[in-house]
């Protein structure tokens, strides 16, 4: 720590040996000021390296201290009741202690590796969107605060983004804020705004970091930013800007955003075209309504539209770009309990019944095409009769001129 020189205030200077050694002094703290800037970047560096294991680590201590609340007799009568599940879900997975070995996470990476190998033989979606619902409910379950189950969605949309990108899915959405949300609490929508500033800076380190695993990923805020405060969306901009140039994987995150918003938005940019005179109202087609919203060209169809927690409604979400040949998938797990066992079968289901529905329409188009050349077959095989030939044309020398 660097401590400032004070002096008495009189007219007296110091000497000037007095002053080469203040200088000396200034100049040693400047280099070792130096010197521990340089350190706290490194730690900076290593610290926004790998933030999903310090979260989970956070995560699996607060789920050990949460297990020492309930007492023994409110365990029995748990017991009693039938409710053994809630009672033992609170106690830490096995998984989660024997993943601090080295070699056990090699192995579930290989395999995961493989399963995503296999799936690429087959079709792959190009969107997939989640709805990231149960954050709340799963906080209550563990008995943790509200602030550790968003915490444990966002460890969760990390992992799963990284699934998505090791299996080769080009666009990921995922609806992180509703403008509905608005409506609760302001210290919880502190909590979430604080949460998705600081998640989001870690996600662009990342994407822009040589050496991680994301790397190479875009960042996309799409929704109606001017519900947002300055200082945020000045933040989301230059978030933004540090993964411009990266295309082999887009992630769009929808904060605030609603389907009615997004179709407003579109149409009244188009009608503002339209009394410009830039635009011919009788041009306004789907695909260019479709272009007009917050997602653009990618706006035309979500492949599969994942939902936690158990609830069969949509809330308002990507309701146009589901609602034809989209796979609706309601899962009854937490979000932060969406595994990537949960994520691969559903990503298997698709891909099957994709699969199957291709085959299908050859099976048809090859039906249709053998139909038509038995046709021509037959047609051609029918006797022609002499009397039905027209009448040859009249003889013409080639050599009396």
């Amino acid at each position: 720590m660097v401590q400032k020189g004070t002096h008495k205030n009189n007219d007296s200077f110091p000497s000037t040996a007095h002053t080469s050694m203040v200088e000396v002094k200034n100049t040693e703290a400047a280099t070792a000021a130096g010197g521990a800037q340089k350190q706290a970047d490194q730690v900076i560096q290593l610290e926004w390296h790998d933030p999903i294991e310090e979260a989970a680590q956070e995560l699996d201590a607060a789920r050990v201290a949460a297990n020492s609340e309930p007492t023994l007799r409110a365990r029995v009568k748990r017991l009693v009741r039938g409710e053994w599940k809630q009672t033992y879900r609170n106690r830490p997975k096995i998984s989660h202690i024997l993943f601090q070995f080295g070699l056990l996470r090699m192995v579930v990476n290989f395999v995961q590796n493989l399963l995503l190998k296999i799936l690429q033989m087959g079709p792959l979606p190009q969107h997939v969107s989640f709805i990231m619902d149960g954050n709340r409910r799963y906080a209550k379950s563990m008995n943790l605060p509200l602030k550790l189950g968003h915490e444990a969605g966002s460890v969760a949309l990390m992992r799963t983004l990284h699934t998505c990108k090791r299996a080769g899915i080009e666009a990921v959405s995922a609806y992180a804020f509703s403008i509905e949300n608005f409506n609760r609490p302001k210290e919880e929508i502190d909590t979430l705004t604080e949460m998705l500033s600081r998640r989001l800076q870690d996600f662009a380190n990342r994407a822009t970091n040589l050496k991680d695993r994301m790397y190479g990923a875009r960042l996309l805020v799409v929704g109606d930013r001017a519900l947002l405060s300055p200082e945020l969306n000045d933040k989301i901009t230059y978030i933004e800007d540090m993964t411009k140039h990266n295309t082999a994987f887009t992630v769009y995150i929808c904060l605030p955003y609603t389907t009615r918003n997004d179709i407003y938005h579109a149409m009244f940019d188009l009608v503002r075209l339209c009394q410009a005179g830039a635009l011919d109202s009788k041009d306004i087609s789907t695909e260019m309504l479709t272009n007009a919203m917050y997602l653009g060209a990618n706006s035309n169809r979500a492949d599969i539209l994942v939902r936690t927690s158990g609830h069969t409604r949509l809330s308002d979400y990507m309701l146009w770009q589901v609602h034809e040949q989209s796979y609706i998938e309601f899962s009854n797990c937490m979000w932060p309990d969406f595994t990537f066992r949960t994520f691969f079968t559903i990503l298997l289901k698709w891909s099957f019944v994709t699969a199957l529905h291709e085959a299908r329409k050859q099976e048809r188009l090859r039906r249709k095409l053998g139909t038509y050349a038995r046709s021509l077959l037959a047609r051609r095989a029918r006797p022609v009769r002499l009397e039905a030939l027209p009448p040859p044309p009249q003889a013409i020398s080639v050599t009396d001129r």
